[in-house]
């Protein structure tokens, strides 16, 4: 058996969808008899997956979500552009010291971004120094990750000497490709676990007295957009149409999106309803999901509604268009602005009649697609990459 470390960079949010297919990994390596070591921030290690890997014998090395203050030598490397030389002392013990302790035989590092790794000098010295074997999984690009030459030529040695770099879909590797202007030939593509056990297709809600939009996602509108859905839900397009916007999900705009829906006086049809931990519960009720995302994995809020029946309305992001077809799964803004995310919705509106033909179409395409573990598919890359 062996020895399997994973390192979670995410730093955002104590939870995300990019935590799902490390912690399913972990647990299925656990059940084969593997020993799991995991390095997170402390504020995750309440999470109830958590604490279901370790009750299962997972070893939990959490570091400091906010370290102690830096140094002197710290604060004026930053003021004068890091020409001070740093030198640690004898003394210095990094915060991912303990996981590498473990002498593990395979590490995952698992990024909530494609490039976290590159802002962690300590894990770049740990996985240059070490002949460790590693698999990068990269849950998030964007045509804003514009990276400067320094860091261009960082990401390029670490991703060149990874095992595997698992992205979650195929637009981000090629974004990953074109930022890196360097072709990946150990990338793969891999596909996050749905938040279901149940994929049957739900019935078409007919019983509403309004059209009932879902926005599924956390409330971050640097990343999922939100903004771009009240602006265009505001216009004069949009006043006389009956329609009611539900939005499912937590996070640090929700008082903004709260004001900026009372300044497009559109409060009275928007409906905060914070997490909704069973997913099925939302498309027993929602019509069609709004996904105005500036920046994407593969989110599983497509996927899953999907799954249970529902067609969506998606920007040209991450893995949005390996999912949607246009009018026949679902309708795609070719960039998130108001204009073309709008013109988007306005189709799928006047194809209404559509909607739950549309449903079935992409219920059925995403059945056939999913993986239905992709725990053990990432687990079996990670056991096969592990010398003799």
């Amino acid at each position: 058996m062996s020895r399997i470390a994973i390192i979670t960079t995410m730093s955002g949010f104590p939870w995300g969808g990019s935590e799902y297919l490390w912690a399913a990994t972990a647990e299925e390596a656990i059940a084969q008899g593997h020993e799991v070591f995991i390095s997170l921030f402390d504020w995750s290690i309440k999470h109830p997956l958590v604490q279901k890997l370790y009750d299962k014998g997972a070893k939990l090395f959490p570091r400091p979500r906010f370290p102690s203050p830096p140094s002197l030598v710290s604060r004026a490397r930053r003021k004068f552009g890091q020409k001070i030389p740093f030198v640690k002392p004898s003394f210095y013990r990094s915060f991912y010291s303990p996981i590498f302790d473990c002498q593990p035989d395979f590490i995952c590092i698992s990024q909530g971004s494609s490039y976290d790794i590159l802002h962690i000098p300590d894990l770049i010295d740990y996985i240059g120094s070490n002949s460790i074997p590693y698999i990068l999984l990269c849950h998030f690009n964007s045509d804003t990750s514009i990276l400067s030459q320094d860091l261009i030529t960082k990401a390029k040695s670490i991703f060149q000497n990874a095992t595997k770099i698992a992205f979650v879909s195929d637009q981000n590797l090629k974004l990953a490709q074109r930022q890196l202007a360097q072709s990946l030939p150990n990338a793969i593509v891999a596909q996050n676990p749905v938040n279901m056990q149940d994929i049957t297709i739900i019935p078409y809600p007919k019983n509403k007295a309004s059209i009932q939009f879902a926005s599924v996602a956390r409330l971050e509108v640097a990343f999922k957009g939100q903004d771009i859905l009240f602006e265009t839900l505001s216009s004069s397009l949009w006043c006389d149409r009956d329609w009611q916007c539900n939005l499912y999900g937590s996070g640090c705009d929700r008082s903004y999106l709260q004001e900026l829906a009372k300044y497009y006086n559109i409060s009275h049809k928007i409906r905060f309803m914070d997490h909704a931990p069973d997913v099925r519960s939302i498309w027993a009720e929602n019509h069609i999901l709004l996904m105005p995302s500036r920046g994407e994995g593969t989110p599983l809020s497509l996927v899953e509604a999907m799954l249970c029946g529902r067609p969506s309305v998606v920007t040209d992001v991450g893995g949005n268009v390996d999912w949607i077809t246009e009018s026949k799964t679902g309708f795609i803004a070719d960039a998130p602005t108001v204009k073309l995310f709008s013109e988007a919705l306005d189709r799928a509106w006047q194809n209404q009649n559509s909607w739950e033909q549309m449903g079935v179409m992409a219920h059925e395409y995403a059945s056939a697609k999913f993986d239905i573990s992709p725990a053990k598919t990432l687990l079996k890359i990670i056991i096969d990459s592990i010398p003799n």
